[in-house]
């Protein structure tokens, strides 16, 4: 663990930056870029945010990958109950839960765990407390193994790509019963790749009871050893917009693998993807579509670019009726929470 991650003060400063406390968006940068008034600006960005289509900025916790290099795939059988709900969105190793009609599984989770050791503690833990239904009284889970180490594309904005394009074919978007026009989506794009961000030292060392120097340069220096990065909105289903379904794909590259990934890290469909060995399975891709029939045109397009090199594939779709809202955040803030916890312990 990064010395860092061992000092208080960076642990409440990580604390409070990762869930958006003295980070926000710098309208009057956004007014000069644009030369719009800055109520203008305001009035676009308030609709992005009440509109539920981006959450307000935070800095990203990259450390969350390192910490738990274990992603677990999980279907599940579990009833549909208040209380299975708020263990749902409580969990500090669930980052996604959709609803799903997959042989005897109603839900596919995405989880993140230390390692295979811990996930099995975790397993027994929640069992114990009565957060999930024991064994007898469901299916048990199907689990799939992915190292986080093995990531070939982590970019949460990526389908910036795919409404861009809508955008210019339509001249606007219509979002979550919102419409966007080229003001608006052009501070999305900004914000969501970390421009016109600032963060509020000020606020943050009155909190900290610090000099604001000294948050300068604590962020500084946790940014320079990867622990964070810079500030982003990102969208509150974490990968996927509003409105858009995420496909999750395990798929078998038969042949021409190092193309095939390369047209993936530039895919704006693809907001995520991970090396793979399960079965004959080698990739794990999540894809990003407005419709059902744009997914069937961009699988053709893998279909043509790289005729007779695919094998075997399973995927499900993920609809946004199908989506529990959960703030992938609150897995990084249980991180630091960890952290904390041990110093204290430590004392």
């Amino acid at each position: 663990m990064s010395e860092l991650l061992s000092d208080q003060l960076n642990l409440d400063l990580l604390k409070c930056i990762c869930q958006g406390e003295g980070v926000e968006v710098n309208v009057n940068s956004l007014s000069k870029t644009f030369k719009k008034h800055r109520n203008t600006i305001k009035m676009h960005l308030n609709d992005l945010i009440d509109n539920r289509i981006i959450d307000g900025p935070a800095y990203p916790l990259l450390w969350t990958f390192r910490e738990y290099p274990l992603l677990v795939i999980a279907r599940s059988d579990l009833p549909r109950s208040d209380e299975v709900h708020d263990f749902i969105i409580e969990d500090e190793h669930i980052a996604g839960a959709f609803n799903v009609r997959d042989e005897e599984y109603n839900m596919l989770f995405m989880e993140f765990h230390e390692d295979l050791f811990l996930y099995e503690e975790w397993r027994d833990r929640i069992v114990q407390e009565n957060r999930i239904p024991p064994r007898e009284k469901r299916y048990p889970a199907n689990s799939l193994f992915f190292s986080n180490r093995k990531m070939i594309k982590y970019q949460p904005h990526s389908s910036i790509g795919i409404m861009e394009r809508r955008l210019k074919k339509n001249g606007h978007i219509d979002i979550n019963g919102a419409r966007i026009d080229p003001l608006s989506f052009s501070i999305l794009k900004k914000i969501m790749t970390g421009e016109g961000i600032r963060t509020v030292e000020n606020t943050l060392s009155k909190k900290l009871e610090v000099h604001r120097k000294t948050v300068e340069r604590r962020i500084s220096a946790l940014m320079e050893q990867g622990i964070i990065s810079k500030p982003v909105c990102i969208y509150p289903e974490w990968l996927v917009p509003p409105d858009h379904i995420l496909v999750y794909y395990m798929v078998e590259a038969r042949r021409s693998r190092a193309n095939i990934i390369r047209e993936i890290k530039r895919d704006p469909h693809i907001p995520m993807a991970l090396h793979a060995h399960i079965g004959g399975y080698n990739l794990l891709v999540f894809g990003v579509f407005s419709n059902v029939e744009s997914h069937f045109i961009w699988e053709e397009s893998y279909e043509n670019k790289f005729p007779g090199c695919f094998g075997r594939m399973k995927k499900i779709y993920l609809s946004p009726k199908m989506t529990t809202t959960i703030d992938f955040r609150k897995v990084s803030i249980g991180i630091l929470k960890k952290y904390q916890e041990k110093l204290r312990s430590e004392k």
